[in-house]
């Protein structure tokens, strides 16, 4: 098992509530429906869940952090820029390869690339702060401190060697190598001075941590948000926001083949 502190709450956070989503609403719609209604910022943390093959080793992968052992909800977490964009260290490199190390593996991600709620099924949106704009100007400062800091790469390299089945590697957390998302978006908000992870004891940072440090730890929030920021730190709050679940079940979903349709290496032939 991986070391992880129950919290003292024996009741979980009434200001992080479940919304389900209006029928054929995708993850975008879903998201500024919420800003919308609960008078949110357009910034926080934005966890969400697939259902590919990788996404479903990393939910399985987090299991032993929940009481039941069942599979996370979740699979990538990353900083809000807008309701367009996010910050976040997905597995999947989209830009030329030879960026990745300048980059510390950070990626500015589309939310429409994230938008299908058949491919990812499950989305929340959280604020721990509302100094935001703190938050958004550290991520620079971390591209530039692979060495110092933390080294996304590496993490980023350990992990897909799990979900691929490479060299017999096994669960990345047991090893205290959290996954690389929710390790950068702790590392920007550890810089400013709030933590995420209050019940993790190891550096096996996921979201599914995330998660539970939301749902079930607003009293250390509480406490935490009576201490007053120094200088550069943002000022955390007790976490507020929503989330919905169309596959509380970890499960992978297939692409459908369709007979006849081209590949786009063989239109590109034609």
């Amino acid at each position: 098992m991986i070391a992880n502190n129950i919290s003292p709450d024996t009741a979980n956070n009434r200001q992080f509530k479940k919304i389900d989503e209006k029928k054929g609403e995708g993850n975008k719609a879903w998201l500024k429906q919420i800003i919308a209604d609960n008078d949110f910022s357009n910034q926080g943390l934005l966890l969400i869940g697939g259902n590919s093959m990788p996404d479903f080793h990393i939910r399985v992968a987090q299991s032993y952090l929940r009481h039941d052992l069942s599979p996370s909800y979740w699979s990538l977490v990353g900083i809000l820029i807008d309701q367009n964009a996010f910050y976040s260290v997905p597995l999947a490199w989209r830009d030329q390869l030879s960026e990745m190390p300048n980059q510390n593996a950070i990626q500015k991600c589309s939310l429409s690339d994230y938008d299908d709620p058949d491919d990812f099924p499950n989305i929340a949106f959280i604020q721990f702060t509302e100094d935001h704009q703190q938050i958004i100007d550290y991520v620079d400062q971390l591209k530039l401190q692979r060495s110092s800091v933390v080294d996304l790469v590496a993490l980023v390299i350990g992990w897909l060697e799990f979900v691929l089945g490479v060299r017999k590697k096994g669960n990345p957390l047991y090893e205290g190598e959290g996954l690389p998302s929710a390790v950068f978006v702790e590392a920007v908000y550890g810089i400013c001075g709030i933590e995420l992870t209050p019940g993790l004891e190891t550096s096996s940072s996921c979201p599914e941590s995330i998660w539970q440090a939301a749902k079930w730890w607003s009293s250390f929030y509480e406490e935490s948000s009576r201490i007053e920021s120094i200088g550069t730190q943002a000022k955390s709050i007790v976490p507020k926001g929503c989330f919905t679940l169309r596959q509380p079940a970890a499960a992978i979903r297939p692409k459908p083949f369709v007979p006849g349709k081209k590949t786009a290496s063989k239109q590109s032939k034609k």
